[in-house]
Protein backbone atom coordinates (compact mmCIF):
# COMPACT_ATOMS: atom_id res chain seq x y z
CA UNK A 1 0.00 0.00 0.00
CA UNK A 2 1.51 3.67 -1.39
CA UNK A 3 2.89 5.53 1.74
CA UNK A 4 3.48 9.42 2.08
CA UNK A 5 7.14 8.85 3.12
CA UNK A 6 9.51 5.79 3.28
CA UNK A 7 12.51 5.51 5.11
CA UNK A 8 16.35 5.44 3.58
CA UNK A 9 15.35 1.47 3.95
CA UNK A 10 12.82 1.20 1.68
CA UNK A 11 13.69 3.62 -1.02
CA UNK A 12 17.18 1.48 -1.17
CA UNK A 13 14.81 -1.47 -1.88
CA UNK A 14 12.24 -0.18 -3.76
CA UNK A 15 14.46 1.77 -6.44
CA UNK A 16 17.88 -0.82 -5.98
CA UNK A 17 19.76 1.63 -4.84
CA UNK A 18 22.36 0.93 -1.64
CA UNK A 19 21.69 3.10 1.17
CA UNK A 20 25.31 4.42 0.77
CA UNK A 21 24.62 5.56 -2.11
CA UNK A 22 21.27 7.65 -0.73
CA UNK A 23 23.24 8.66 1.72
CA UNK A 24 26.10 10.06 -0.93
CA UNK A 25 23.02 11.85 -2.71
CA UNK A 26 21.88 13.32 0.27
CA UNK A 27 25.45 15.04 0.89
CA UNK A 28 25.86 16.46 -2.76
CA UNK A 29 22.46 17.44 -2.79
CA UNK A 30 21.13 15.17 -5.59
CA UNK A 31 18.35 13.46 -3.95
CA UNK A 32 17.99 15.00 -0.31
CA UNK A 33 15.00 13.41 1.87
CA UNK A 34 12.12 15.53 1.76
CA UNK A 35 11.95 14.90 5.76
CA UNK A 36 14.37 13.85 8.56
CA UNK A 37 13.42 13.60 12.11
CA UNK A 38 15.71 15.67 14.53
CA UNK A 39 15.80 13.94 16.91
CA UNK A 40 17.15 10.62 15.43
CA UNK A 41 18.05 12.25 12.51
CA UNK A 42 16.37 9.10 10.11
CA UNK A 43 15.88 10.52 6.43
CA UNK A 44 12.26 10.06 4.80
CA UNK A 45 11.39 10.34 1.26
CA UNK A 46 8.23 11.39 -0.78
CA UNK A 47 6.35 9.71 -2.81
CA UNK A 48 7.11 11.76 -5.76
CA UNK A 49 10.96 11.18 -4.59
CA UNK A 50 11.01 7.25 -6.03
CA UNK A 51 10.52 8.55 -9.40
CA UNK A 52 13.30 11.00 -8.98
CA UNK A 53 15.41 8.38 -7.42
CA UNK A 54 13.99 6.01 -10.20
CA UNK A 55 15.01 8.77 -13.11
CA UNK A 56 18.37 9.16 -11.24
CA UNK A 57 19.35 5.43 -12.47
CA UNK A 58 18.22 6.03 -15.69
CA UNK A 59 20.25 8.56 -16.19
CA UNK A 60 23.54 6.51 -14.74
CA UNK A 61 22.27 3.41 -16.59
CA UNK A 62 22.75 6.04 -19.82
CA UNK A 63 26.24 6.75 -18.69
CA UNK A 64 26.20 10.27 -17.25
CA UNK A 65 28.17 11.43 -14.14
CA UNK A 66 26.58 13.11 -11.13
CA UNK A 67 27.67 16.09 -12.06
CA UNK A 68 25.61 15.56 -15.77
CA UNK A 69 22.22 14.37 -13.58
CA UNK A 70 22.41 17.03 -11.56
CA UNK A 71 22.47 20.04 -14.02
CA UNK A 72 19.96 17.63 -16.11
CA UNK A 73 17.94 17.73 -12.84
CA UNK A 74 18.34 21.34 -12.24
CA UNK A 75 16.96 22.22 -15.68
CA UNK A 76 13.92 20.10 -15.06
CA UNK A 77 15.40 18.13 -18.24
CA UNK A 78 13.81 14.64 -17.37
CA UNK A 79 13.33 13.57 -20.43
CA UNK A 80 16.36 12.51 -22.22
CA UNK A 81 16.34 15.16 -24.92
CA UNK A 82 17.36 13.68 -28.22
CA UNK A 83 20.58 16.14 -27.72
CA UNK A 84 22.06 14.70 -24.98
CA UNK A 85 21.51 10.87 -25.97
CA UNK A 86 23.11 11.88 -29.24
CA UNK A 87 25.87 13.25 -27.27
CA UNK A 88 26.40 10.61 -24.98
CA UNK A 89 26.03 8.29 -27.74
CA UNK A 90 28.75 9.83 -29.83
CA UNK A 91 30.55 9.58 -26.11
CA UNK A 92 30.20 6.39 -25.99
CA UNK A 93 31.21 5.21 -29.28
CA UNK A 94 34.31 6.94 -29.28
CA UNK A 95 35.17 5.16 -25.46
CA UNK A 96 34.30 1.83 -27.24
CA UNK A 97 36.76 2.48 -29.89
CA UNK A 98 39.55 3.49 -27.66
CA UNK A 99 39.10 0.11 -25.86
CA UNK A 100 38.61 -1.97 -28.95
CA UNK A 101 42.06 -0.22 -30.50
CA UNK A 102 43.58 -1.38 -26.51
CA UNK A 103 41.82 -5.05 -26.93
CA UNK A 104 43.69 -5.64 -30.36
CA UNK A 105 46.82 -3.71 -29.23
CA UNK A 106 47.01 -6.43 -25.80
CA UNK A 107 46.40 -9.05 -28.08
CA UNK A 108 49.01 -8.52 -30.14
CA UNK A 109 51.64 -8.46 -27.61
CA UNK A 110 50.17 -11.91 -26.13
CA UNK A 111 50.87 -13.14 -29.34
CA UNK A 112 54.56 -11.73 -29.07
CA UNK A 113 55.30 -13.21 -25.45
CA UNK A 114 54.09 -16.71 -27.56
CA UNK A 115 57.50 -16.84 -29.47
CA UNK A 116 59.83 -18.15 -26.66
CA UNK A 117 60.04 -21.64 -27.54
CA UNK A 118 63.72 -20.87 -28.81
CA UNK A 119 62.52 -22.52 -32.07
CA UNK A 120 64.44 -21.14 -35.74
CA UNK A 121 61.02 -21.63 -37.33
CA UNK A 122 62.85 -21.08 -40.64
CA UNK A 123 60.06 -21.29 -43.14
CA UNK A 124 58.71 -19.93 -46.72
CA UNK A 125 56.19 -17.37 -45.67
CA UNK A 126 54.10 -15.19 -47.73
CA UNK A 127 53.25 -11.60 -46.44
CA UNK A 128 49.97 -9.94 -47.08
CA UNK A 129 49.84 -6.53 -48.49
CA UNK A 130 49.51 -3.96 -45.69
CA UNK A 131 49.72 0.17 -45.44
CA UNK A 132 52.65 1.13 -43.48
CA UNK A 133 53.82 4.35 -41.43
CA UNK A 134 57.51 5.06 -42.21
CA UNK A 135 60.74 7.00 -41.84
CA UNK A 136 63.65 5.93 -43.72
CA UNK A 137 66.89 7.97 -42.62
CA UNK A 138 71.12 7.16 -43.39
CA UNK A 139 73.27 7.27 -40.03
CA UNK A 140 74.54 5.37 -37.21
CA UNK A 141 72.76 1.38 -36.51
CA UNK A 142 73.01 1.52 -32.58
CA UNK A 143 70.80 0.87 -30.50
CA UNK A 144 70.54 4.73 -29.47
CA UNK A 145 70.00 5.77 -32.60
CA UNK A 146 67.03 2.67 -33.09
CA UNK A 147 65.48 4.15 -30.50
CA UNK A 148 65.83 7.68 -31.96
CA UNK A 149 63.80 6.19 -34.84
CA UNK A 150 61.41 4.48 -33.07
CA UNK A 151 60.39 8.00 -31.43
CA UNK A 152 60.43 10.09 -34.52
CA UNK A 153 57.97 7.53 -35.75
CA UNK A 154 55.72 7.18 -33.09
CA UNK A 155 55.42 10.85 -33.16
CA UNK A 156 54.74 10.39 -37.09
CA UNK A 157 52.07 8.50 -36.25
CA UNK A 158 50.56 10.53 -33.73
CA UNK A 159 50.81 14.06 -35.39
CA UNK A 160 48.81 12.22 -38.38
CA UNK A 161 46.41 10.58 -36.14
CA UNK A 162 47.42 6.64 -37.29
CA UNK A 163 46.44 4.07 -35.27
CA UNK A 164 49.11 1.45 -35.18
CA UNK A 165 49.04 -2.32 -35.63
CA UNK A 166 51.37 -4.69 -34.43
CA UNK A 167 54.97 -4.26 -33.94
CA UNK A 168 57.52 -2.29 -35.39
CA UNK A 169 59.57 -3.02 -38.01
CA UNK A 170 62.87 -2.19 -39.66
CA UNK A 171 63.88 -2.89 -43.30
CA UNK A 172 67.70 -2.50 -44.62
CA UNK A 173 68.39 -1.37 -47.86
CA UNK A 174 72.57 -1.74 -48.06
CA UNK A 175 73.50 -5.22 -49.19
CA UNK A 176 73.58 -7.03 -46.61
CA UNK A 177 77.24 -8.63 -47.51
CA UNK A 178 78.50 -4.47 -46.87
CA UNK A 179 76.33 -3.25 -44.07
CA UNK A 180 78.20 -0.19 -42.42
CA UNK A 181 76.95 0.11 -38.79
CA UNK A 182 78.67 3.60 -39.10
CA UNK A 183 76.33 4.79 -42.26
CA UNK A 184 73.16 2.81 -42.35
CA UNK A 185 70.51 2.90 -45.10
CA UNK A 186 67.50 2.02 -42.49
CA UNK A 187 63.44 2.31 -42.71
CA UNK A 188 61.56 2.05 -39.70
CA UNK A 189 57.68 1.52 -39.98
CA UNK A 190 54.98 -0.03 -38.78
CA UNK A 191 51.30 -1.44 -39.95
CA UNK A 192 48.40 1.06 -39.11
CA UNK A 193 45.03 1.03 -39.67
CA UNK A 194 44.72 2.62 -42.84
CA UNK A 195 43.45 1.64 -46.25
CA UNK A 196 45.29 4.55 -48.72
CA UNK A 197 48.57 6.48 -48.74
CA UNK A 198 49.87 9.64 -47.91
CA UNK A 199 52.88 11.15 -49.45
CA UNK A 200 56.01 11.06 -47.17
CA UNK A 201 53.84 9.34 -44.47
CA UNK A 202 51.83 6.41 -45.25
CA UNK A 203 52.87 4.13 -48.31
CA UNK A 204 51.14 0.68 -49.68
CA UNK A 205 53.57 -2.41 -48.71
CA UNK A 206 53.10 -4.89 -51.51
CA UNK A 207 52.79 -8.68 -50.86
CA UNK A 208 55.62 -10.85 -51.02
CA UNK A 209 57.44 -14.13 -50.60
CA UNK A 210 60.18 -14.34 -47.95
CA UNK A 211 62.28 -16.84 -45.81
CA UNK A 212 61.47 -16.36 -41.95
CA UNK A 213 63.12 -17.01 -39.44
CA UNK A 214 63.26 -16.06 -35.83
CA UNK A 215 66.43 -14.90 -33.92
CA UNK A 216 66.83 -15.38 -30.19
CA UNK A 217 68.81 -12.81 -27.97
CA UNK A 218 70.91 -9.62 -29.10
CA UNK A 219 70.63 -7.89 -32.26
CA UNK A 220 74.20 -7.88 -33.12
CA UNK A 221 74.01 -11.90 -33.23
CA UNK A 222 71.46 -12.00 -35.59
CA UNK A 223 74.02 -12.50 -38.50
CA UNK A 224 74.12 -15.95 -37.23
CA UNK A 225 70.54 -16.42 -37.84
CA UNK A 226 71.05 -14.62 -41.23
CA UNK A 227 73.77 -16.89 -42.17
CA UNK A 228 71.48 -20.02 -41.70
CA UNK A 229 68.67 -18.22 -43.64
CA UNK A 230 71.17 -17.88 -46.56
CA UNK A 231 72.12 -21.37 -46.34
CA UNK A 232 68.38 -22.97 -46.70
CA UNK A 233 68.06 -20.64 -49.49
CA UNK A 234 70.84 -21.96 -51.58
CA UNK A 235 69.70 -25.46 -50.53
CA UNK A 236 66.33 -24.60 -52.15
CA UNK A 237 67.46 -22.76 -55.00
CA UNK A 238 66.07 -19.05 -53.39
CA UNK A 239 67.87 -15.66 -53.88
CA UNK A 240 67.27 -12.70 -52.34
CA UNK A 241 65.15 -10.46 -54.30
CA UNK A 242 64.83 -7.42 -51.98
CA UNK A 243 65.86 -5.64 -48.87
CA UNK A 244 65.87 -7.97 -45.38
CA UNK A 245 63.52 -6.80 -42.29
CA UNK A 246 63.21 -7.33 -39.34
CA UNK A 247 59.44 -7.63 -37.37
CA UNK A 248 60.61 -6.95 -33.80
CA UNK A 249 58.26 -9.61 -31.54
CA UNK A 250 59.80 -9.13 -28.03
CA UNK A 251 61.87 -6.25 -28.12
CA UNK A 252 63.38 -3.89 -25.23
CA UNK A 253 59.14 -2.86 -24.54
CA UNK A 254 58.97 -6.05 -23.32
CA UNK A 255 62.07 -6.60 -21.22
CA UNK A 256 65.48 -5.03 -20.59
CA UNK A 257 67.13 -8.54 -21.39
CA UNK A 258 68.46 -8.49 -24.81
CA UNK A 259 69.19 -12.04 -24.23
CA UNK A 260 64.84 -12.51 -24.09
CA UNK A 261 64.54 -10.71 -26.75
CA UNK A 262 63.11 -12.60 -30.26
CA UNK A 263 62.84 -10.83 -33.82
CA UNK A 264 61.53 -12.22 -36.70
CA UNK A 265 63.90 -11.82 -39.84
CA UNK A 266 62.40 -11.81 -43.31
CA UNK A 267 64.38 -12.17 -46.51
CA UNK A 268 62.55 -11.37 -49.85
CA UNK A 269 63.20 -14.64 -52.29
CA UNK A 270 61.98 -15.80 -55.45
CA UNK A 271 63.08 -18.98 -57.29
CA UNK A 272 66.25 -19.22 -59.56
Amino acid sequence: MDKEYYSIGEIAEICNIPIRTLRYYDEIGLLVPEKRDIESSYRYYARHQILQANIINQFKIQGYSIKEIKHQLANNSVSLSEETLNQKHAELKKTIAELNKLEKRLGFFLECLKYQDHQLHLQLKEIPEIYIAYVRQQGLADQAAFMRRFSELNTLCRKNNLEPIGNIMARYYDDYQQYDPDCADIEVSIQIDLNHEIGGVVRKEPGYLCVSALHYGPYRDEYKTYTLMMEWMKKNNLVMCGPALEYYLIDPIFTNDENEFVTELRIPVKSI
